[in-house]
């Protein structure tokens, strides 16, 4: 009697945890879904959503997150580092310049993380 009763239990509670509603993403979707929404931020010209989005923006940022709005690029190695941060290489379509990306945890961003680098490789 006591295992249906267990059971029972476990099947009302499942549905109300958290990783149910929001499923582990690997990183490759994870840079993906952060490059669209910095990519909406630039599109939409939502100066507050960008900047807590991005927090550097040197000379580099601009021409590769537009290329990467244009969809002329694609990430090749996506991994999540070990303070909960996410690194990304993508390269682009037709020529073979790389590029790296970087992104922190942040309380602030609406998405949990922050872009703090993005380089050009040479």
């Amino acid at each position: 009697m006591r295992l249906p009763i267990l059971l029972l239990t476990l099947a009302v509670m499942v549905p109300a945890t958290i990783y149910w509603k929001h499923p582990v993403r690997d990183a490759n979707q994870e840079v993906k879904y952060q490059l669209k929404l910095i990519t909406d931020a630039l599109n939409n010209k939502d100066i507050e959503l960008f900047e807590k989005l991005v927090n550097v923006f040197d000379r580099y940022a601009e021409p590769i997150l537009g290329v990467y709005a244009s969809e002329a690029g694609y990430i090749v190695y996506a991994s999540k580092t070990a303070d909960g941060g996410l690194y990304a290489m993508g390269r682009l379509v037709s020529l073979p310049d790389r590029f790296t990306f970087k992104w922190e945890l942040n309380a602030e961003s609406p998405s949990g993380y922050k872009l703090v680098e993005c380089r050009e490789l040479f």
